[in-house]
């Protein structure tokens, strides 16, 4: 009887049913204010977490963007709160503590992150006086005075960061018209300052124009870690246009999508919370898509126009309603050593 007592209040604190075990290998993650939740790629309907991380030893206040390193650890921004950068084991669980943190004391407004295959990471400020990107080596931890800070001239309003499967940087963002502009830096030949490889932007592209609007995540980026294409999950300002535009492998200059998702039968609506990344994608190719009220909508490989999800993951358990990060976890990338410190 103390032992059926014991297992239900741990199954049930900080008011969420913690699971038993840590996810499956293939598995998508949300990151929702003060925790994050895993379910498995597989998952289809009403069903419970296969992981929870919450609680006050996680130090997680505000998580928005995050992402999973090759060796599958998660890499977490906070948003606002404070300047910190969170990272977690591939089974962390409950109550954890961050396996390390930094943080970057000049900029609170952490609206991105992408981490290299070398496990530097990327994490973009849009806060006018530091605004760029921040590159911080692999095994940093605690305040970070002056981290390397990369910026992008083309760019007046900065949106989101991504690493495509060659190592470079690609930032995105909108220029002094307001339009849409993605730029590829080769931080594989020179991380402190990279050349300018590639420019995505123009008419042609369709990208929709969203600036104006402060911190909201009107454009976000994923790559394909199977065959390098870039998808954009792109809005206008007043939300009447929503797509995710799917761009070949090195698309450069002004250059059509191969494929646009969009439409009422997909289910796709408005940007995440600030600092929530709003798509992910698995290593077969699926789009995976964060919406509110712990809803996940999966896209099968290839698909285009007004299509509906393929899949959709609804979280049965209480939790915040508000969308934030997402990124998964899928075979194809490195093996997990258990060890997010033992870079390529």
């Amino acid at each position: 009887m103390k032992l059926a007592l014991c297992v239900a209040i741990v199954s049930t604190l900080f008011g969420v049913q913690l699971a038993q075990a840590a996810c499956p290998n293939d598995a998508v993650f949300l990151a929702l204010q003060d925790q994050i939740r895993g379910y498995s790629l597989r998952a289809n309907g009403a069903t419970e977490p296969c992981q929870v991380l919450q609680g006050p030893l996680t130090t997680l206040e505000t998580a928005g963007p995050m992402v999973i390193s090759k060796n599958h650890f998660f890499h977490v921004a906070q948003f606002l709160t404070n300047s910190t950068v969170d990272i977690f084991p591939r089974k962390a669980e409950g109550n954890e503590a961050p396996s390390r943190s930094f943080m970057l004391t000049m900029t609170n407004d952490l609206l991105s992150i992408a981490v290299d295959s070398y496990l530097n990471d990327f994490v973009l400020s849009v806060r006018p006086s530091e605004a760029g990107v921040y590159v911080v080596p692999n095994n940093s931890s605690g305040p970070l005075a002056n981290p390397i800070h990369l910026t992008d001239p083309n760019v007046i309003q900065y949106a989101s960061v991504a690493v495509d499967n060659e190592d470079n940087l690609l930032i995105a963002g909108y220029d002094i018209r307001g339009a849409a502009i993605i730029d590829t830096f080769g931080t594989s030949r020179n991380i402190t300052s990279p050349p300018l490889l590639r420019s995505l932007t123009g008419s042609k592209t369709g990208l929709l124009p969203g600036a104006g609007v402060f911190a909201r995540s009107n454009m976000t980026l994923a790559v394909d870690p199977g065959t390098d294409e870039l998808f954009v999950y792109n809005a206008t300002n007043d939300l009447t246009q929503i797509q995710v535009s799917v761009f070949a492998a090195k698309a450069n200059g002004d250059v059509p999508p191969v494929r646009t998702i969009s439409g009422p039968a997909t289910g796709i609506s408005g940007p995440s919370a600030p600092g929530g990344n709003k798509i992910a994608i698995s290593s077969d190719g699926r789009l995976f898509v964060s919406e509110p009220n712990l809803r996940i909508l999966a896209f099968a490989p290839g698909a285009r126009g007004n299509v509906a999800p393929s899949q959709v993951i609804e979280d049965s358990t209480p939790g915040p309603v508000t969308q934030g990060g997402i990124a998964v976890r899928s075979r194809g990338g490195r093996q997990d050593d258990g060890n997010d410190d033992a870079a390529r």
